[in-house]
């Protein structure tokens, strides 16, 4: 079991730091074929966002993700094969972070695609996949579109220039990092060529932002709201239709409404009351829905009162260990969070029943902090020091990996406080020097990989960065809002 464990470490260290090693992509058996090399290139911002090695702490959204890239991989062959079903036209759910910000790294948007068969150009699903997720489609515009397979065609007639097929995805990965590296550009060039572009992006959905915050401003001040926010979808029209649909509401149900008084309302992959207390409400859901459950409200809130009553119960039992609140994890409901609590707790009572804490432990556990994550979750030690167990971890295996990972932990913790210092102070010095209007980062760019990075900006001129959103990821891109995202390593051979 000690070896399991430490094998499992190992891989989440790879997922957290975006090492996308091909053993470990061929093991998640996602996208099995590949289109050519053009719509390859065109799909790497997609990927990057999605890929579920990028979600090694979130198991719900990393499964979504595995799911609906193998539902993506079938309908681009049923596009290229013209081999349609007559079924209604399915719906792809991605999750990717709603913001690089640093107080929203716990925070997700689904996005929806469907998957419609009257689109059956695959240069033209995958246009709308990117304009869906934000992501720009330059690129792809220029790529000539070309005619799919004849129904009737063998793979050996099919024509040189059609879309092909592979059943090894490693060999997608291996193509995928040579053209990443062939293909890279010199920062100065690009910057030169897309600074323009941003800038205008940026000012076109500025006028698009200042319309949804007077909606927003409205509907907060009729309701006597704390907040109104979007952490669903990239497409920021929907958040404006969000907004009036509550706000229609407010004339039909006023009366029912007047439970949201001081709560911030959350437009939502779910519908649910948070571990904050904020009010989430799904976007997919119809506005009938919306009112059943805000009539329900008191009922939900019960669950999150105890919240704080259960984490108690578990630091005293693990000697005042200190209890993580969803650091770098997704949104939860109280309820479920709640009994993940007590599934914890009551395995390691079951421990004790039989036998006491290694001699070698400390007194107190009140130096570490350990997060409770859903039944799917991993046992591990994260980059930021704190101990991740999933619901259903039984109690000995809990106190063994905490026994074998307490240096570990110290190392990290100590390593973290240091790098996000030396990091905000870097991104300080950037924003200033480069005179940027933000600068932020993918949650995948640990802090030592955005501290090369910020050092390797201090090169750059700055004439092409200013007033410029700039994005550490692991590409290049304009997005549809303007934000230029650039890779981490784009100094590294």
């Amino acid at each position: 079991m000690a070896a399991t464990l430490r094998l499992s470490g190992e891989m989440v260290k790879i997922i957290l730091h975006s090492n996308l090693q091909a053993q470990a992509i061929q093991n998640v058996g996602l996208i099995r074929r590949h289109l050519n090399s053009e719509l390859t290139t065109a799909l790497r911002p997609f990927y990057f966002a999605v890929h579920p090695d990028l979600f090694g702490q979130h198991p719900d959204q990393r499964q979504t993700n595995e799911n609906s890239l193998k539902l993506l991989s079938a309908h681009l062959e049923a596009l290229y094969q013209q081999s349609y079903r007559n079924d209604e036209a399915e719906v792809l759910k991605f999750y990717v972070r709603e913001s690089a910000a640093t107080e929203k790294r716990d925070m997700f948007k689904l996005v929806q695609i469907r998957m419609d068969r009257s689109t059956r150009d695959p240069k033209k699903f995958i246009e709308d996949l990117l304009e869906s997720c934000n992501l720009s489609t330059d690129y792809i515009k220029s790529v000539k579109s070309m005619p799919p397979a004849k129904p009737q065609q063998s793979l050996a007639n099919r024509p040189s220039y059609d879309y092909y097929y592979s059943t090894d995805f490693s060999a997608f990965e291996t193509q995928f990092r040579n053209e990443a590296t062939s293909a890279r550009p010199v920062l100065s060039i690009w910057m030169e060529e897309n600074a323009a572009k941003a800038r205008q992006r940026a000012k076109e959905t500025s006028a698009m932002e200042a319309e949804i915050d007077k909606l927003k401003n409205v509907l907060v001040r009729d309701l006597q709201l704390r907040d109104a926010r979007y952490e669903c979808g990239w497409n920021i029209e929907h958040y404006r239709g969000c907004l009036k649909s509550l706000q229609r509401l407010t004339q039909t149900h006023g009366t029912v409404l007047e439970t949201l008084r001081n709560r911030v309302v959350v437009f939502a992959p779910f519908t649910g009351i948070s571990l904050e207390g904020h009010v989430m409400l799904f976007t997919g859901d119809v506005q009938n829905n919306w009112i059943d459950f805000i009539k329900n409200i008191p009922q939900h809130d019960a669950y999150l009162n105890v919240v704080p009553v259960y984490e108690q119960t578990l630091s005293q039992v693990l000697r005042n260990i200190q209890i993580g609140r969803r650091k770098f994890m997704p949104k939860q409901q109280a309820r479920g969070y709640a009994n993940h609590l007590m599934k914890v707790t009551t395995s390691l009572n079951d421990y004790l029943s039989k036998q006491l804490y290694p001699k070698n432990w400390p007194q107190t556990l009140k130096e570490f902090t350990i997060v409770v994550e859903s039944e799917a979750g991993p046992l591990m030690v994260s980059p930021t020091g704190q101990f991740i167990t999933p619901a259903t971890c039984p109690g000995t295996i809990l106190v063994d990996f905490i026994s074998q990972n307490m240096k570990l932990a110290r190392e990290r913790m100590a390593k973290y406080e240091t790098d996000k210092h030396i990091e905000q102070q870097l991104i300080e010095e950037s924003i200033t020097r480069l005179k940027l209007q933000s600068l932020t980062k993918d949650d995948a760019v640990t802090p030592d990989k955005m501290i090369t990075a910020l050092r390797d900006l201090r090169l750059c001129q700055p004439q092409h960065f200013v007033h410029i959103k700039l994005h550490i990821s692991h590409y290049y891109s304009v997005l549809t809002d303007g934000i230029v995202c650039i890779p981490w390593d784009f100094m590294q051979k």
